[in-house]
This record gives structure tokens, C-alpha cells and sequence, in this order.
């Protein structure tokens, strides 16, 4: 063997004893090393809230309602009290709708991602089941469906404030909602500015007598035939089956009767304890001008000017829409309503319908803009 050859070798045996021992080392190292910490997580209650505001409705939906409330992960660690968001669910929804963020959005796992990256602060979030037997109960007292808005606005905030360590104060307190619960925040706030400091609607819908509830839609002759709450499941299951292919009337037929319950109960027509804003008479829809005055008045714009002032009281007023969401004239002409009454308010459009993007916009827009508004 050649010297050349034997110092080549040497040279390589040097090398590789040299990179066992550097793995080794780092190894060990590495193993002393500290680990990364996990970030803390915060916990979700699943509660069941009894509400006397729901007793005794006329439909017979249940007083006894789903909430599920996220505590923030410092939470189980001391005595400090927590500013408060109430979210709120759209039509056909559930309390479940923002756990789920394959159907919804998970509110949690995004309040969890944001104070872990210290881009908003710890905040108690609670999430009300506004579900009932006509599908959506709009958050409106009804004698038909219950009283919905008092159940939120007062036996709710009740139970969490005296159960949890909230700041209960207006100020610490906020609401949102999408769809059917961003006109019920909306709705809410503006009556209810002592209960709430700031409130922010994604895709808010029923906010005025517009082209959506025109007597030239068909899907009136649909709403007007409905006998029974059981025929009102029926077409839902119907709508479930293809999500309104080949049936596009089902949807906003659901949508009317819901409303209907919401904003013009009648006990003196069971079974379902409610008038239309339309009539049939033979092939002609009649428009019922006394009917159609209830639906206005409980709808933001047309509310706007009575309750201007309590706008004005508060910290913060946010709404968005998509471009390509049927909704954004109506969103357009609320937030018209409020410039020209000089009311201090963010709206946006983005590229999106009517359920685009709920999770992201609620991760990057509703709760930093609630750790901003709330004291």
C-alpha cells in the first residue's frame, strides 16, 4: 500500500470519528436543551341556560338553551375579569356553527391562535343556540317564538355575568353575528346600548323592506303554503337534500316564515301563530300594508333614526359584506344610513358571498376588532 493511500485513510477515519461524535453531541444537547412550551389553550363550557323570557311561546320552543362559552387560558389562573363578545349564529344555524369551522368557523381555536401570537387580549367569548322550531328566531320577542331578544340581552348576560369573571359593564361588553346574527347584533346594540359597548355584523341580512322580500318573488306562494310547523321540517329536509338545486324557492320561503314568527306573530291563527306581509288573493300576492309595517319596524335602516342616539353611545360599530353576496345593497344603504346621521362606523367590502371566508374574517377582523373597542 502506498503512503498516499494509508494518509487517505487515516484522513477519512479522522473524519467520520469526528461526525459520530458531533451527532452524539448534539444529541445530548439537544436533549438538554429546554423544549419548546406548548401555547396554553383556553377551556370551552358547554352550558344549558333557562330562560324565563322563553317561557310559555306559543310554538312550544324549549326555555332551556345550548350556549357554549370559550374562557381564555389565563383564566383558571387567577382573579381577573374578562371583557365579554357574545357571537351569535345565522339562520338554520346552531350555537355548534362556531365550533365548527368546516360548517361555520372555530371561534375558539381562533381566539387560541390570536392570544398565543399576542395579537389580541384575553376575552371571554359566548356563543348562544338561537334555533327554534320555525329555524332561526332573528333574536326578536315574539309571543309566537319567545322572547328572544330578552332571553340575549338580559337572562343570558345575567347567567354569565354572575357565573363567570366577566367586566360587567357596557363598555367591556360586545356582540356579533353573521347573517341572521349580525342583524341581531346590529338590532341589539342599537336598542341596547347600555348592555353593549360595540358590535360587528358579517353579512347582516333583514335590514330593509328591499328587492329581497319583493311580492314578485315566487318564493312567497311557498311560505304562504305552509299549514304546520312539521311541514315547515319537511321542506327544510327537502332544501338539506340538494341545498336548493332544483328547489330554489325553499330557502327564502323558510327565511319568510321564520321572520313572519319573528316580527308578526299572531295568536289568534294557530297552528303556526303568525301573518304574512303578503296575501293570496286567487293568482295575485296582495301586499298587507299594516303587516308590512310591523316587518319595517323591526329592520335596521327603517329603526335607524329613532335610535340614532343610542348609536352614537357606542365604542365601536363594524359591518361587512361580500361583493358577489345578495346583501350588499342592503348593507350598502345601512351604511349610507348611518354617514349621513353622522354615526362613526367601519364597513368593507371583500371579494366573497354570503358565506365566504366566515372563519378567516372572524379570526382576522371581528375579535381583533372587539380587542380594540372593549375596555
Amino acid at each position: 500500500m502506498h503512503i498516499h493511500d494509508l494518509r487517505h485513510q487515516s484522513k477519512t477515519f479522522l473524519f467520520l470519528a469526528f461526525l459520530t461524535v458531533s451527532i452524539f453531541l448534539a444529541a445530548a444537547m439537544g436533549a438538554a436543551l429546554p423544549q419548546a412550551t406548548p401555547a396554553a389553550a383556553g377551556t370551552v363550557v358547554n352550558e344549558t341556560v333557562h330562560s324565563a323570557a322563553l317561557e310559555g311561546n306559543l310554538l312550544g320552543n324549549s326555555p332551556d338553551r345550548n350556549v357554549t362559552i370559550y374562557l381564555p387560558p389565563g383564566y383558571a389562573k387567577g382573579t381577573t375579569r374578562y371583557p365579554v363578545v357574545y357571537l351569535l349564529h345565522g339562520f338554520l344555524g346552531t350555537n355548534k356553527a362556531w365550533t365548527n369551522e368546516a360548517q361555520w368557523a372555530d371561534a375558539p381555536k381562533a381566539m387560541d391562535r390570536l392570544i398565543a401570537a399576542g395579537k389580541i387580549r384575553e376575552m371571554i367569548v359566548v356563543m348562544p343556540d338561537g334555533s327554534n322550531k320555525l329555524l332561526g328566531s332573528f333574536f326578536t320577542n315574539s309571543l309566537a317564538t319567545g322572547n328572544w331578544e330578552d332571553f340575549i340581552t338580559q337572562d343570558l348576560r345575567r347567567y354569565v355575568d354572575s357565573k363567570y369573571r366577566t367586566i360587567p359593564l357596557a363598555r367591556a361588553r360586545g356582540i356579533a353575528g353573521h347573517s341572521m346574527g349580525g342583524y341581531g347584533a346590529i338590532k341589539l346594540a342599537m336598542k341596547h346600548p347600555e348592555i353593549y359597548g360595540a358590535v360587528y355584523g358579517l353579512s347582516a341580512c333583514c335590514l330593509e323592506l328591499g328587492d329581497t322580500f319583493s311580492a314578485k318573488n315566487t318564493a312567497w306562494e311557498k311560505a304562504l303554503s305552509f299549514k304546520s310547523v312539521e311541514e315547515v321540517s319537511a321542506a327544510f329536509a327537502e332544501w338539506g337534500k340538494t341545498r336548493g338545486v332544483g328547489s330554489p324557492d325553499i330557502f327564502p320561503a323558510l327565511v319568510y316564515t321564520a321572520l313572519a314568527g319573528a316580527w308578526s306573530p299572531n295568536p289568534a291563527r294557530p297552528p303556526l301563530y303568525l301573518d304574512f306581509p303578503l296575501e293570496q288573493h286567487g293568482a295575485t300576492l296582495v301586499p298587507v300594508e299594516s303587516i308590512a309595517a310591523e316587518w319595517q319596524a323591526n329592520m335596521p335602516i327603517p329603526m335607524l333614526g329613532q335610535f340614532r342616539s343610542n348609536l352614537a353611545q357606542l365604542n365601536a360599530i363594524a359591518f361587512d359584506v361580500g361583493r358577489q353576496d345578495g346583501l350588499i345593497t342592503d348593507n350598502r344603504h345601512l351604511d349610507q344610513a348611518m354617514t349621513r346621521n353622522n354615526i362613526p362606523h367601519q364597513y368593507e367590502e371583500y371579494e366573497g358571498d354570503h358565506v365566504h371566508g366566515i372563519a378567516t374574517r372572524t379570526e382576522t377582523k371581528v375579535l381583533p376588532f372587539f380587542s380594540r373597542a372593549l375596555d
